[in-house]
């Protein structure tokens, strides 16, 4: 059920835009909170989302939801706000630019949702939960799948050239990020007593091949996080584990079996497996990665820009109380506020 909450997080406040601004001469009728483009956000679209909210946090042990007119509960209003009016200019958007979702596609997220929360069964609990109906989890999945849709449309000019990438790679500023560290790749087993330990060493000192390794650690290892992988880690760096294990892994030797080693999560068994030696990437090797980056951060801005000028055009008009604007200014500290 923790699944199909963040499922609904995600979905209404994940990539939130700027600020919007109201302009226009616009009325905003009676039922809505905002007039957008040649559309509305009404009361009732806002009153479900924050319902569903205090449905979430009724969920959650020790969680309180705020208390309307304090800050807090700005700053959600104010959220939630921008969600639906970003939400009606996608939507409005997207009819513009041939953009649609089908029913098979919405059938098919729908389905995924299910199965992330365990079946329809414990989907059904989840949704009674959560305080929201099929209908409405639907609405949402449309959006998202309408926005992902349009930010594509918005990124097919977006390009980044070979030239771009080497300027990148041969700037000053960037040099750190291409330079490796000396590192060992490593292999451990734990357990919870030194006497398990020294047991572990005599099973993996009469046959040290992986295969043993893997048999050895998915029995005794109690690290959920190496277990099943033969207790590798790789790429380890002085300084990334605890002192003790650090301790053991720079001081022994490749292929040697440590003697039984004590932190504050047990007793280890360790094993240096690999020595990396410190390296620097050529732009061959890192071009790939650079030009992954720079891509993500042109589609970011060309997304900015895009629903910056959407924004603008939509002429969006507020209510009394739910200009996002307004909402955080009453929100924040101001500049001459001192902490108590």
């Amino acid at each position: 059920m923790k699944k199909l909450a963040l499922v609904f997080v995600i979905l209404v406040f994940a990539a939130l835009p700027l600020a919007l601004a109201a302009c226009g001469e616009k009325e905003v009728p009676a039922g809505a909170i905002a007039a957008v483009g040649d559309g509305v956000v009404t009361q009732q679209q806002f009153d479900e989302i924050i319902n569903q909210v205090k449905a979430q946090y009724g969920s959650q042990q020790g969680a309180t939801f705020p208390k309307e007119g304090s800050a807090q509960y700005d700053q959600l209003k104010a959220q939630i706000v921008t969600y639906l009016i970003q939400s009606e200019i996608i939507v409005q958007q997207a009819k513009d630019m041939g953009v649609s979702v089908s029913d098979k596609e919405l059938a098919a997220s729908v389905k995924q949702v299910e199965q992330s929360v365990g079946g329809a069964k414990e989907f059904k609990k989840a949704l009674k939960q959560y305080g929201m109906t099929q209908a409405q989890l639907e609405q949402r999945l449309k959006t998202s799948t309408l926005q992902d849709k349009v930010k594509q449309k918005v990124y097919a000019d977006v390009k980044v050239t070979d030239e771009q990438v080497k300027k990148y790679y041969e700037d000053p500023k960037n040099k750190a990020q291409f330079h490796q560290a000396a590192s060992r790749d490593v292999r451990h087993i734990l357990v919870k007593t030194k006497a398990e330990a020294e047991k572990v060493r005599a099973l993996l000192a009469a046959d040290d091949s992986d295969a043993n390794w893997k048999k050895v650690a998915a029995k005794y290892s109690t690290d959920p996080g190496s277990k099943d992988t033969g207790g590798l880690y790789s790429g380890v760096q002085k300084g990334q584990m605890t002192p003790k294990f650090d301790q053991a892994v720079w001081s022994q030797k490749s292929g040697q079996l440590s003697e039984p080693v004590k932190t504050p999560y047990g007793w280890h068994i360790i094993e240096v497996v690999k020595d990396n030696p410190k390296s620097v990437q050529t732009l061959d090797q890192a071009k790939e990665q650079i030009r992954q980056m720079l891509l993500y951060q042109a589609q970011t801005t060309a997304w900015q820009d895009w629903l910056k000028k959407a924004e603008k055009d939509a002429g969006v008009v507020y209510a009394p109380g739910f200009d996002p604007d307004a909402l955080n200014a009453s929100a924040s500290p101001s500049p001459s506020a001192s902490p108590s």
